[in-house]
């Protein structure tokens, strides 16, 4: 079932955090979680296994730091089988745990570690490419929906989100992350956020991460 036939019926609820999660499974410092896609899948199935039996119905890939700049095509971990070996994990990890009717895979997407200019040296059009890469090798391996997370720059998050429209036709799921002060890293507000990405015409809207749940109920 599209996902957005979902939305507006009834509450859905998304999975926890990988990373912590990960490093508690024996994730090293300085590791790159999403290398356990080729590495550990056996561990990476049994977290997405874990979440669904808790309850969640959308499990995000082991995708949040996967692009071509830390996962060349010629490198170890070529950014193709990084992504689809994670969307592949988690359909897996979903038919494992007997919930393919009622729950959702979203092919997660994070910041790509860079600035755009005029605050750094990446190129919008160059982060479009970036994040555009990611969406097609995720809806190829049978993504449902697309989630763009914890962006900090409004401009970046309006990259990724024309990647993802211009690349599939897969629902999008966006959200930022604000500070103490309801701002993001460089200055939005959730108004100016909640503006573009209705604008641009995602299927929800939201903030997650870098404050506790007390902090981030006014935002």
């Amino acid at each position: 079932m599209d996902i957005r036939q979902m939305l507006g019926k009834r509450r859905l609820f998304l999975d926890g955090g990988t990373g912590t999660s990960l490093q508690k499974m024996g994730l090293r410092p300085g590791e790159q979680p999403e290398t356990w896609n080729i590495l550990h899948p056996e561990r990476i199935e049994s977290l997405h296994r874990a979440y669904l039996d808790a309850g969640a119905d959308i499990i995000y890939t082991n995708t949040f730091g996967a692009n071509r700049l830390k996962y060349p095509a010629d490198g170890e971990f070529p950014l193709e089988e990084v992504v689809k070996s994670a969307v592949n994990i988690a359909k897996s990890a979903r038919k494992a745990c007997g919930r393919e009717e009622n729950s959702w895979v979203a092919l997660d997407i994070g910041p790509s570690g860079k600035l755009l200019k005029p605050l750094g040296d990446l190129d919008f059009e160059d982060a479009v490419s970036l994040f555009a890469e990611v969406v097609r090798y995720g809806s190829e391996a049978g993504a449902d929906l697309v989630v763009i997370e914890t962006m900090g720059d409004s401009y970046e998050l309006k990259a990724a989100v024309l990647a993802a429209k211009e690349n599939s036709a897969l629902p999008i799921i966006a959200t930022a992350a604000y500070d103490e002060k309801a701002r993001l890293l460089t200055g939005g507000t959730p108004e100016s956020v909640i503006a573009l990405l209705e604008g641009l015409g995602v299927d929800a809207l939201g903030l997650n991460c870098g404050l506790g749940p007390a902090e981030m109920l006014p935002i």
